[in-house]
């Protein structure tokens, strides 16, 4: 079952997506069936159905078409047994869709730190030098901090000379490297010795340079009132960051209580990130997707379409349905 939408490229997106799915399963009918502005209508199709029937809905979350819209038809179709699968999101296998279709508008989050870990791009070069940053070294070419010892030889600081504690070294007689003088005091190999001055709080040292760009994607979504709806948005754009390596993901939606593109951009450039791609959470292209794009301030990524991951979820929701409620037979799709 799909929306529908005037736009013409809709059905041609959705007929591409059915050809995928009878090509991964040959020998089960797929039917078409729409909510609304595209015929075939669901209404229609199911009336000219016999038997059995699993409408598995081309939406991606739960709403008010999921919850009311749908049941409604299959109630109004009683010489048929219905089961009502499951919407597509959120899903792993759409966030693999979305992945590919923001790499294919040409965005890539090689180059981007994200602000909340602090994590190397890729490249991993700092601004000031070119050269790959090591967080796990101090700055300045990862010699220590001036403590009184010189760098990886708890030595003092200059070899062959005694530590400045008030006495004179024993005349004529070189200090040994890596011991300490014996002055009648006990002192610490490589500091300062226990009679000296007290030891000076030394400087922290600085954090590495952060990379030059910071890389963040909105999820341009439909929206709904709904609360459940929103928490499937919310947990799709999760599923979307871990899947492009923590970059952060923030929902945006065209309708709705939630937030708009523009805002969840302008939120994630108050963030620090001047890379800002839109992922267009939308099964095909229509009013919404439209809307959203043109709020994109940068790259602007396709809907799903007729992915081929949107093909093997709209399958496995499809075996989910029959597993938890098996039919006598191999049932039509109806709404792929």
């Amino acid at each position: 079952m799909a929306h529908g939408s005037r736009n013409p490229e809709a059905l041609r997106t959705v007929t591409a997506l059915l050809d995928r799915v009878r090509a991964l399963r040959p020998g089960l009918p797929v039917r078409l069936g729409h909510i609304e502005l595209n015929r075939p209508l669901l209404t229609d199709t199911l009336a000219a159905l016999r038997g059995e029937a699993v409408l598995v809905p081309l939406l991606l979350g739960r709403g008010y078409h999921v919850k009311q819209d749908i049941p409604d038809v299959a109630a109004a179709a009683p010489h048929l047994r219905v089961l009502i699968a499951a919407p597509l999101g959120p899903d792993p296998l759409l966030a693999e869709a979305l992945h590919t279709r923001l790499t294919e508008a040409g965005w890539s989050a090689d180059t981007g730190r994200t602000a909340e870990t602090g994590r190397l791009a890729d490249i991993g070069r700092t601004a000031e030098t070119g050269r790959l940053a090591d967080v796990s070294r101090l700055p300045e070419a990862g010699r220590a901090p001036e403590t009184g010892r010189a760098p990886e030889t708890g030595r003092a600081p200059e070899t062959g000379r005694a530590p400045e504690t008030g006495r004179a070294p024993e005349t004529g007689r070189p200090t040994t490297a890596g011991r300490a003088i014996q002055t009648g005091l006990r002192a610490q190999t490589g500091l300062r010795a226990e009679t000296g001055p007290p030891a000076q709080p030394q400087p922290r040292p600085r954090p590495p340079a952060p990379a030059p760009h910071t890389a963040g994607v909105v999820l341009a979504a439909a929206g709904s009132r709904d609360p459940d709806a929103a928490l499937d948005t919310a947990r799709a754009a999760a599923l979307l960051g871990a899947r492009l390596g923590g970059v952060p993901v923030l929902p945006g939606y065209a309708s709705g209580s939630g937030p708009t593109v523009s805002e969840a951009v302008r939120t994630l450039t108050a963030l620090g990130h001047d890379r800002i791609a839109v992922a267009s959470y939308f099964t095909a292209p229509g009013r919404f997707a439209t809307e959203c794009a043109e709020a994109a301030p940068g790259v602007v990524a396709a809907p799903l379409g007729a992915h081929p991951a949107v093909a093997r979820l709209v399958l496995h929701r499809y075996e989910q349905a029959l597993a938890s409620a098996p039919l006598s037979h191999p049932a039509a799709t109806v709404g792929v």
